[in-house]
């Protein structure tokens, strides 16, 4: 998959939105993100559970508001059986998989390490004033590796 990273392969550290995120890391996330499309699309059960957290955070997979203690968090094996190949069809993701607009922030955040942004919608590509719209994945760094932890859709 060919993915352009705006800038962010050509430095030491990259300089994003005020936040540094070195290139080590860049390169670790865009490996995993690499790494679970693939395993995703040949359906490789045994390297989705080997890069992901142990609970998954997936705001797409409800179609209702979750108000409970932990949100739209879901056990990994759970994601995987049962919510997956929806995601896997829906149009955010077909079109982040084809995106070459990719936005990494540091969150350092409960959720995600690194959040990595596709353009899945530019600015009034679906209406005029519509604002676009992009496809988010979150991914927690684990020892020494980053593991998918999640994903949205925005806005």
């Amino acid at each position: 998959m060919t993915t352009k990273i705006l800038i962010i392969l050509l430095s030491t550290s990259t300089y994003l939105f005020g936040q540094n995120i070195t290139r080590s890391d860049t390169l670790e996330v865009v490996q995993t993100y690499e790494s679970l499309f693939s395993a995703i699309e040949t359906n490789d059960h045994e390297s989705l559970m080997e890069i992901s957290t142990d609970q998954i955070y997936c705001i797409i997979c409800f179609d209702s508001s979750d108000f409970s203690e932990s949100p739209y968090m879901i056990e990994k094996e759970d994601f995987f059986e049962n919510h997956l190949s929806s995601v896997r069809n829906s149009e955010a993701y077909q079109r982040a998989t084809k995106s070459e607009r990719i936005i990494l922030i540091n969150e350092n955040g409960h959720r995600s390490d690194i959040t990595a942004l596709w353009t899945i919608y530019d600015r009034n590509e679906l209406a005029p004033g519509h604002e676009g719209g992009q496809f988010g994945m979150y991914f927690k760094k684990k020892g020494e590796k980053f593991k998918f932890a999640g994903m949205e859709t925005i806005p």
